[in-house]
């Protein structure tokens, strides 16, 4: 074997030079990947921008009836009381009807 020669240390160098070639690969696919997810978020983040725009459309496209609603609940709860208020003095009367008769 003359001085130049060095079977192991060729095999070494050839093997580490694979190694290298493979994690190049790996990064260049993990960077590929990175860039993907990247673009996903950013798609994503246009769809929440975009979702909470249609909320605050749909927000104020009911905020009227909303006010509607609350106002003939409160109409509901007047006439219950009334209802209640009537109920009551009718039977007062009647009562007092019968008192008389009886």
């Amino acid at each position: 074997m003359g001085p130049m020669e060095h079977p192991d240390l060729d095999r070494t160098l050839q093997h580490l030079g694979q190694r290298l070639d493979a994690i190049d690969q790996k990064l260049d696919a993990m960077v590929r990947t990175r860039h993907k997810s990247l673009e996903w978020v950013a798609t994503l983040s246009e769809h929440v921008e975009s979702l909470d725009a249609f909320r605050e459309e749909v927000r104020a496209l009911f905020e009227p009836f909303v006010r509607k609603l609350d106002g003939i609940d409160e109409v509901m709860r007047i006439l219950r009381h009334a209802t209640s208020d009537v109920s009551r003095r009718i039977e007062a009367i009647e009562r007092d009807d019968l008192r008389r008769a009886g």
